[in-house]
Protein backbone atom coordinates (compact mmCIF):
# COMPACT_ATOMS: atom_id res chain seq x y z
CA UNK A 1 0.00 0.00 0.00
CA UNK A 2 2.70 2.41 0.81
CA UNK A 3 4.98 1.53 -1.75
CA UNK A 4 1.81 2.16 -4.41
CA UNK A 5 1.05 5.47 -2.73
CA UNK A 6 4.75 6.63 -3.04
CA UNK A 7 5.08 5.12 -6.40
CA UNK A 8 1.99 7.11 -7.35
CA UNK A 9 3.52 10.58 -5.43
CA UNK A 10 6.70 9.97 -7.73
CA UNK A 11 4.72 9.47 -10.78
CA UNK A 12 2.42 12.78 -10.08
CA UNK A 13 5.43 14.74 -9.44
CA UNK A 14 7.42 13.85 -13.15
CA UNK A 15 4.19 14.71 -14.48
CA UNK A 16 4.26 17.86 -12.89
CA UNK A 17 7.60 18.73 -13.57
CA UNK A 18 6.91 17.74 -17.21
CA UNK A 19 4.16 19.96 -17.79
CA UNK A 20 6.26 22.62 -15.67
CA UNK A 21 8.95 22.32 -18.26
CA UNK A 22 7.25 21.53 -21.15
CA UNK A 23 5.42 25.63 -20.45
CA UNK A 24 8.59 27.05 -19.43
CA UNK A 25 10.05 26.27 -22.99
CA UNK A 26 6.51 27.65 -24.86
CA UNK A 27 7.24 30.68 -23.11
CA UNK A 28 10.45 30.71 -23.87
CA UNK A 29 10.38 30.41 -27.29
CA UNK A 30 7.55 32.68 -27.62
CA UNK A 31 9.53 35.11 -25.76
CA UNK A 32 12.35 34.66 -27.76
CA UNK A 33 10.90 35.30 -30.95
CA UNK A 34 9.21 38.45 -30.03
CA UNK A 35 12.52 39.63 -29.43
CA UNK A 36 14.38 38.16 -32.07
CA UNK A 37 11.99 38.22 -34.96
CA UNK A 38 11.74 42.18 -35.13
CA UNK A 39 15.44 42.47 -35.73
CA UNK A 40 15.89 40.10 -38.14
CA UNK A 41 12.76 42.10 -39.96
CA UNK A 42 14.93 44.90 -39.45
CA UNK A 43 18.36 43.38 -41.04
CA UNK A 44 16.21 42.03 -43.57
CA UNK A 45 14.96 45.78 -44.32
CA UNK A 46 18.30 47.45 -44.26
CA UNK A 47 19.66 45.17 -47.10
CA UNK A 48 17.03 45.59 -49.62
CA UNK A 49 15.96 48.20 -51.62
CA UNK A 50 12.16 47.44 -51.38
CA UNK A 51 10.93 49.81 -48.51
CA UNK A 52 9.75 48.83 -45.50
CA UNK A 53 7.95 44.89 -45.04
CA UNK A 54 7.78 42.80 -43.41
CA UNK A 55 9.89 39.92 -44.55
CA UNK A 56 13.14 37.86 -43.18
CA UNK A 57 14.56 37.70 -46.70
CA UNK A 58 16.05 41.05 -48.33
CA UNK A 59 14.53 42.07 -51.70
CA UNK A 60 17.09 43.43 -53.89
CA UNK A 61 19.71 42.52 -51.92
CA UNK A 62 22.17 45.35 -51.59
CA UNK A 63 25.03 46.80 -48.81
CA UNK A 64 24.12 50.34 -50.03
CA UNK A 65 21.93 51.23 -47.27
CA UNK A 66 25.21 50.92 -44.82
CA UNK A 67 27.32 52.54 -46.81
CA UNK A 68 25.23 55.84 -47.35
CA UNK A 69 24.86 55.47 -43.15
CA UNK A 70 28.99 54.98 -42.97
CA UNK A 71 29.13 58.54 -45.06
CA UNK A 72 26.88 60.35 -43.28
CA UNK A 73 29.20 62.45 -40.91
CA UNK A 74 25.99 63.56 -38.97
CA UNK A 75 25.41 59.74 -38.19
CA UNK A 76 28.85 59.50 -36.30
CA UNK A 77 28.90 62.76 -34.52
CA UNK A 78 25.79 61.77 -32.96
CA UNK A 79 27.49 58.51 -32.19
CA UNK A 80 30.24 60.48 -30.48
CA UNK A 81 28.12 62.19 -28.28
CA UNK A 82 26.00 59.15 -27.30
CA UNK A 83 29.25 57.43 -26.68
CA UNK A 84 29.79 60.82 -23.97
CA UNK A 85 26.82 60.38 -22.81
CA UNK A 86 26.41 56.62 -21.95
CA UNK A 87 30.81 56.83 -20.34
CA UNK A 88 30.11 60.04 -18.41
CA UNK A 89 26.53 58.95 -17.23
CA UNK A 90 26.86 55.06 -16.62
CA UNK A 91 30.50 56.37 -14.31
CA UNK A 92 28.75 58.97 -12.28
CA UNK A 93 25.27 57.08 -11.70
CA UNK A 94 27.37 53.80 -10.23
CA UNK A 95 30.27 55.99 -8.39
CA UNK A 96 27.23 58.17 -6.72
CA UNK A 97 24.93 55.39 -6.39
CA UNK A 98 27.71 53.08 -4.75
CA UNK A 99 28.66 55.48 -2.79
CA UNK A 100 25.38 56.53 -1.32
CA UNK A 101 24.79 52.80 -1.06
CA UNK A 102 27.37 51.93 1.31
CA UNK A 103 26.53 54.52 3.82
CA UNK A 104 22.94 53.66 4.10
CA UNK A 105 24.09 49.41 3.95
CA UNK A 106 25.77 50.69 7.42
CA UNK A 107 23.56 50.27 10.67
CA UNK A 108 25.14 52.96 12.47
CA UNK A 109 24.82 55.75 9.90
CA UNK A 110 21.86 58.37 11.11
CA UNK A 111 18.38 58.18 9.90
CA UNK A 112 19.05 55.67 7.45
CA UNK A 113 15.54 53.86 7.39
CA UNK A 114 13.90 57.68 6.99
CA UNK A 115 15.92 58.49 3.81
CA UNK A 116 15.37 55.25 2.47
CA UNK A 117 11.68 56.18 3.04
CA UNK A 118 12.14 59.60 1.32
CA UNK A 119 13.93 57.98 -2.02
CA UNK A 120 11.43 55.45 -2.11
CA UNK A 121 8.77 58.16 -2.08
CA UNK A 122 11.06 60.26 -4.49
CA UNK A 123 10.92 57.42 -6.87
CA UNK A 124 7.05 56.60 -7.15
CA UNK A 125 6.26 59.98 -6.93
CA UNK A 126 9.11 62.03 -8.66
CA UNK A 127 6.55 64.73 -10.65
CA UNK A 128 7.72 63.59 -14.05
CA UNK A 129 10.54 65.64 -16.71
CA UNK A 130 9.23 68.73 -15.27
CA UNK A 131 10.95 69.66 -11.88
CA UNK A 132 13.97 68.13 -13.80
CA UNK A 133 13.53 70.48 -16.79
CA UNK A 134 13.00 73.14 -14.23
CA UNK A 135 16.52 72.50 -12.58
CA UNK A 136 18.50 71.71 -15.90
CA UNK A 137 17.30 75.17 -17.25
CA UNK A 138 17.98 76.96 -14.18
CA UNK A 139 21.65 75.33 -14.08
CA UNK A 140 21.88 76.96 -17.75
CA UNK A 141 22.46 73.35 -19.10
CA UNK A 142 20.16 73.34 -21.53
CA UNK A 143 21.10 72.64 -25.08
CA UNK A 144 24.55 70.48 -23.71
CA UNK A 145 25.09 67.32 -23.12
CA UNK A 146 25.36 68.01 -19.49
CA UNK A 147 21.53 68.09 -19.73
CA UNK A 148 21.22 64.46 -20.46
CA UNK A 149 23.98 63.02 -17.75
CA UNK A 150 23.12 64.53 -14.57
CA UNK A 151 19.45 64.08 -14.42
CA UNK A 152 20.42 60.22 -14.75
CA UNK A 153 23.16 60.10 -12.13
CA UNK A 154 20.34 59.63 -9.55
CA UNK A 155 19.00 56.04 -10.14
CA UNK A 156 16.83 55.38 -6.67
CA UNK A 157 16.21 51.63 -8.01
CA UNK A 158 19.90 51.14 -8.49
CA UNK A 159 20.18 52.60 -5.10
CA UNK A 160 18.28 49.75 -3.76
CA UNK A 161 20.10 47.17 -5.85
CA UNK A 162 23.46 47.95 -4.96
CA UNK A 163 22.50 48.64 -0.78
CA UNK A 164 20.61 44.57 -0.99
CA UNK A 165 24.14 43.30 -2.43
CA UNK A 166 26.28 45.18 0.04
CA UNK A 167 24.03 44.19 3.00
CA UNK A 168 24.80 40.26 1.89
CA UNK A 169 28.19 40.33 1.78
CA UNK A 170 30.25 39.21 5.17
CA UNK A 171 30.26 42.00 7.24
CA UNK A 172 34.22 40.05 8.57
CA UNK A 173 35.13 41.61 5.27
CA UNK A 174 34.82 45.24 6.57
CA UNK A 175 36.29 44.50 9.54
CA UNK A 176 39.25 42.93 8.72
CA UNK A 177 40.17 45.95 6.16
CA UNK A 178 39.82 48.22 9.16
CA UNK A 179 41.46 46.42 11.09
CA UNK A 180 44.08 46.73 8.91
CA UNK A 181 44.13 51.01 8.86
CA UNK A 182 42.00 51.28 6.08
CA UNK A 183 39.42 54.06 6.31
CA UNK A 184 35.84 54.02 4.74
CA UNK A 185 36.68 55.67 1.34
CA UNK A 186 39.48 52.59 1.11
CA UNK A 187 37.02 49.73 2.49
CA UNK A 188 34.57 50.58 0.03
CA UNK A 189 36.62 50.90 -3.36
CA UNK A 190 39.07 48.60 -2.74
CA UNK A 191 37.53 45.60 -0.69
CA UNK A 192 33.45 46.21 -1.36
CA UNK A 193 33.71 47.39 -5.15
CA UNK A 194 35.54 44.21 -5.97
CA UNK A 195 33.25 41.91 -4.33
CA UNK A 196 30.07 43.50 -5.56
CA UNK A 197 31.12 43.47 -9.41
CA UNK A 198 28.16 41.06 -10.09
CA UNK A 199 25.81 43.68 -8.92
CA UNK A 200 27.72 47.24 -10.15
CA UNK A 201 28.59 45.25 -13.53
CA UNK A 202 24.08 44.75 -14.17
CA UNK A 203 23.59 48.08 -12.95
CA UNK A 204 25.81 49.69 -15.25
CA UNK A 205 24.13 47.39 -18.39
CA UNK A 206 20.57 48.74 -17.37
CA UNK A 207 21.69 52.42 -17.50
CA UNK A 208 23.95 52.20 -20.12
CA UNK A 209 21.02 50.65 -22.42
CA UNK A 210 18.58 53.06 -20.91
CA UNK A 211 20.74 56.20 -21.46
CA UNK A 212 21.44 54.40 -24.95
CA UNK A 213 18.24 54.41 -26.43
CA UNK A 214 16.62 57.51 -24.55
CA UNK A 215 15.68 60.37 -26.88
CA UNK A 216 13.10 61.89 -24.85
CA UNK A 217 15.57 63.85 -22.37
CA UNK A 218 17.70 64.84 -25.43
CA UNK A 219 14.19 65.96 -27.11
CA UNK A 220 12.97 67.99 -24.14
CA UNK A 221 16.65 69.93 -23.34
CA UNK A 222 18.43 69.73 -26.33
CA UNK A 223 15.87 71.66 -28.58
CA UNK A 224 17.41 72.53 -31.80
CA UNK A 225 21.01 72.05 -30.59
CA UNK A 226 21.25 69.34 -33.70
CA UNK A 227 25.48 69.10 -32.72
CA UNK A 228 24.65 67.68 -29.07
CA UNK A 229 21.66 65.26 -30.49
CA UNK A 230 22.69 61.96 -29.18
CA UNK A 231 21.76 58.78 -31.90
CA UNK A 232 18.88 58.32 -30.69
CA UNK A 233 17.26 61.76 -31.40
CA UNK A 234 19.53 61.84 -34.07
CA UNK A 235 17.56 58.46 -35.85
CA UNK A 236 14.63 60.28 -35.00
CA UNK A 237 15.02 63.34 -36.45
CA UNK A 238 16.43 61.40 -39.59
CA UNK A 239 13.07 59.69 -40.26
CA UNK A 240 10.51 62.88 -39.47
CA UNK A 241 12.65 65.05 -41.52
CA UNK A 242 13.64 63.14 -44.78
CA UNK A 243 11.76 62.58 -47.93
CA UNK A 244 10.49 59.24 -48.59
CA UNK A 245 12.59 58.44 -51.39
CA UNK A 246 16.54 59.71 -52.02
CA UNK A 247 18.28 60.08 -55.13
CA UNK A 248 21.90 57.89 -54.36
CA UNK A 249 24.59 58.20 -56.55
CA UNK A 250 24.60 54.56 -57.28
CA UNK A 251 20.43 53.86 -57.44
CA UNK A 252 16.89 55.14 -56.20
CA UNK A 253 17.30 54.31 -52.54
CA UNK A 254 13.99 54.09 -49.96
CA UNK A 255 14.13 56.22 -47.47
CA UNK A 256 12.87 53.04 -44.80
CA UNK A 257 16.19 50.88 -45.79
CA UNK A 258 18.06 53.56 -44.76
CA UNK A 259 16.57 54.40 -41.60
CA UNK A 260 16.84 50.40 -40.77
CA UNK A 261 20.29 50.09 -41.76
CA UNK A 262 20.82 53.20 -38.80
CA UNK A 263 18.92 51.57 -36.34
CA UNK A 264 21.12 48.48 -37.09
CA UNK A 265 24.54 50.40 -36.54
CA UNK A 266 23.28 51.71 -33.47
CA UNK A 267 22.10 48.32 -31.95
CA UNK A 268 25.88 47.41 -32.89
CA UNK A 269 28.20 48.49 -29.47
CA UNK A 270 25.40 47.05 -27.22
CA UNK A 271 25.53 43.84 -28.83
CA UNK A 272 29.51 44.02 -28.49
CA UNK A 273 29.36 45.28 -24.92
CA UNK A 274 27.16 42.64 -23.56
CA UNK A 275 29.11 39.90 -23.62
CA UNK A 276 31.91 41.71 -21.58
CA UNK A 277 29.70 41.66 -18.96
CA UNK A 278 27.26 38.60 -19.13
CA UNK A 279 29.54 36.66 -16.78
CA UNK A 280 29.08 39.32 -13.91
CA UNK A 281 25.17 40.31 -15.37
CA UNK A 282 23.87 36.32 -14.65
CA UNK A 283 25.13 36.88 -11.13
CA UNK A 284 23.99 40.02 -10.66
CA UNK A 285 20.42 39.72 -12.01
CA UNK A 286 19.30 37.56 -8.87
CA UNK A 287 20.51 40.72 -6.36
CA UNK A 288 16.93 40.38 -5.40
CA UNK A 289 17.59 37.55 -3.72
CA UNK A 290 19.68 38.73 -1.43
CA UNK A 291 18.21 39.90 2.06
CA UNK A 292 17.90 43.54 2.02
Amino acid sequence: MDKNLMHNNKNNKIRESSVFYTINTILLVIISAVCFLPFMNVLSVALSTAGFQINFKPEGFTLYNFQYVFQDVGFWRAMGVSFLVVVCGTALSVIVMFAAAYALSKKDFPCRKGLMVFFIIVMIFSGGMVPNFLVVKTLGLTQTPWALILPSVVQVYNLILIKSYLEGLPGELEESASIDGANNLQIMFKVLLPMSMPCVASVSLFTAVTLWNNYTSALLYLGTEEKWYPLSLYILNYINTQPDILSGTMDVIQQDNIEAAMIVVSIIPILLVYPLVLKYFTKGVTVGAVKG
